[in-house]
């Protein structure tokens, strides 16, 4: 989709990826509550870990003709050992003692992958007009969380930030990044959603963390 309100870039096209299952070798995409009913009836219960994968996108860079990949998982350890199965013809999420889960922690770090690296055949790219060398591009990543409720939303900016891995000075074709976020008191219906940006604020991605 274009983002209207900033007309000089074009928005990435994003693949909704939701909670998947750990144990399936590919990834489910989940985007309405009847698609999510109908894998877990197919599927079974989904075994969730502390490490929940959100999906991928890509971005082709202009002028340089540069495919650029997103990658991007939520953290926390309370994920750990939670189940997401079909009760009564809906969709529950069960702690590790197997009662229905009331909260989401309240912290949770998405680690976000970004680079040249990977190529994925099957994505779409959708052009971005980039005027920085690709180095820069890498280095100035920035995130953003809006937490969904019905028709409310509010935003949410990381408590921390931070990029892993190469250094900063040492030149790289990929950087990762972490960003820790206090979401404060939410509840499995809602939807999270962790928005990437360039520097100037242009969108790049968004990933969406969904569990019910």
């Amino acid at each position: 989709m274009r983002d209207s309100s900033n007309p000089r870039f074009l928005a990435v096209q994003r693949r909704t990826l939701c909670v998947l299952m750990m144990t399936l070798p590919a990834v489910l995409t989940l985007t309405a509550q009847s698609d999510r009913m109908q894998t877990l009836a197919t599927q079974g219960t989904w075994h969730l870990h502390s490490r929940i994968p959100l999906g991928s996108d890509a971005i082709l860079l202009q002028p340089s003709h540069r495919l650029v990949t997103l990658l991007a998982t939520a953290e926390a350890p309370e994920f750990e050992g939670w189940d997401l199965k079909e009760q009564n013809k809906k969709p529950v999420l069960l702690d590790v003692s197997g009662k229905p889960v009331n909260a989401l922690p309240k912290t949770i770090t998405f680690r976000v992958t970004v680079g040249t690296r990977d190529k994925f055949a099957n994505q779409d790219p959708m052009p971005f007009d980039c005027s920085t060398k690709l180095n820069e591009f890498l280095l100035d990543m920035h995130f953003q969380v809006q937490v969904f409720r019905g028709m409310q939303m509010r935003d949410v900016m990381p408590l921390k930030a931070e990029m892993i891995g190469i250094p900063a000075d040492e030149p790289s074709e990929e950087r990762i990044y972490r960003a820790t976020f206090n979401v404060g008191d939410i509840r499995p219906d809602d939807r999270i959603v962790l928005l990437v940006t360039d520097g100037a604020g242009a969108r790049l991605s968004k990933f969406h963390l969904e569990f019910l």
